[in-house]
C-alpha cells in the first residue's frame, strides 16, 4: 500500500492568502499614521515583512492597495449597516444600532481607524467620499422609511431626505473622529463617553433635529 504523506499545515494557497491580509493590515496601519500621500510600498513591505516583489505580485500600485484596504474597511461595514438600519422597527432603534456598530468599530481598532479615515478626510479630493458616492442611493434608501415613519407622513421631497441622512452619517461619525479632543472636555466633569447616557443624547440630540427640520416641510403631493 502506498502511504499518503500529511497534507502541508499551510499550503501554498493558504500562504498566499497570509501574505495578502498581512500586507493589507500593514498598509492600513501606515496610511492610518501618514496618509495616502505620506506612505510609501516600501514601508509597507517593511511593515509586512514581505519584499517588494511579493507586494506588487498582490498589489499593481499604491492605489490599488489603498483601495483594497478601503474596501475592507468599508464592505462589512456597509452590510452591516444595511441591515441594522433595514431590520431597526423605528428611526430610533436604527440610530442606537448604528451608533453601537461605529462604538465598536472605532474601539477594536483602537483608533488606526479614526487615523485612517481622518487623514483621508483631510486631502481635498478625500477617496472615502468617492466610495461613498457610489453607494449614495443606497445609503439614502435605508434611511428614508425610518425618517417617514418617524414624522408621520410621506413622501418627503428628496432634498430633504438626503440632507437629513448625510446630517445624521456626519453627526455619528464625527462624534467618534473628534472623540479623542472633547473626551477631556467630560472628563473634567467625571463623564465618560462609554457612558450609555452619552449615546442617549447624542440620539436625542439628532432626533430633535430631524423632528425640528422636518415637521413643518410640506410632503410631495401625489395624483390620486
Amino acid at each position: 500500500m502506498i502511504s499518503m504523506s500529511p497534507r502541508p499545515k499551510n499550503s501554498t494557497k493558504e500562504k498566499t492568502a497570509e501574505n495578502r491580509q498581512r500586507i493589507l493590515d500593514s498598509a492600513e496601519k501606515v496610511f492610518a499614521a501618514k496618509g495616502f500621500d505620506g506612505a510609501n510600498m516600501r514601508e509597507i513591505a517593511t511593515e509586512a515583512n514581505v519584499n517588494k516583489f511579493m507586494l506588487y505580485y498582490h498589489f499593481e500600485n499604491k492605489q490599488t492597495l489603498f483601495e483594497q484596504v478601503l474596501d475592507t474597511v468599508t464592505k462589512p461595514l456597509f452590510r452591516q449597516l444595511s441591515t441594522y438600519i433595514s431590520q431597526a422597527p423605528t428611526l430610533e432603534a436604527a440610530l442606537v444600532e448604528v451608533y453601537n456598530l461605529y462604538a465598536e468599530l472605532f474601539t477594536r481598532h483602537r483608533g488606526r481607524i479614526r487615523s485612517f479615515v481622518a487623514r483621508d478626510l483631510a486631502t481635498s479630493s478625500p477617496r472615502i467620499g468617492k466610495l461613498l458616492k457610489l453607494r449614495a442611493r443606497d445609503i439614502v434608501g435605508l434611511w428614508e422609511p425610518k425618517i417617514v415613519d418617524f414624522i408621520g407622513r410621506g413622501p418627503l421631497p428628496q432634498r430633504e431626505v438626503v440632507w437629513t441622512t448625510v446630517s445624521i452619517m456626519t453627526t455619528i461619525v464625527s462624534t467618534f473622529l473628534t472623540q479623542p479632543a472633547f473626551v477631556n472636555v467630560l472628563v473634567v466633569y467625571g463623564l465618560s463617553p462609554q457612558d450609555p447616557g452619552y449615546r442617549d443624547h447624542v440620539i436625542r440630540f439628532i432626533l430633535g433635529g430631524v423632528r425640528h427640520r422636518l415637521e413643518h416641510v410640506e410632503p410631495i403631493r401625489t395624483e390620486v
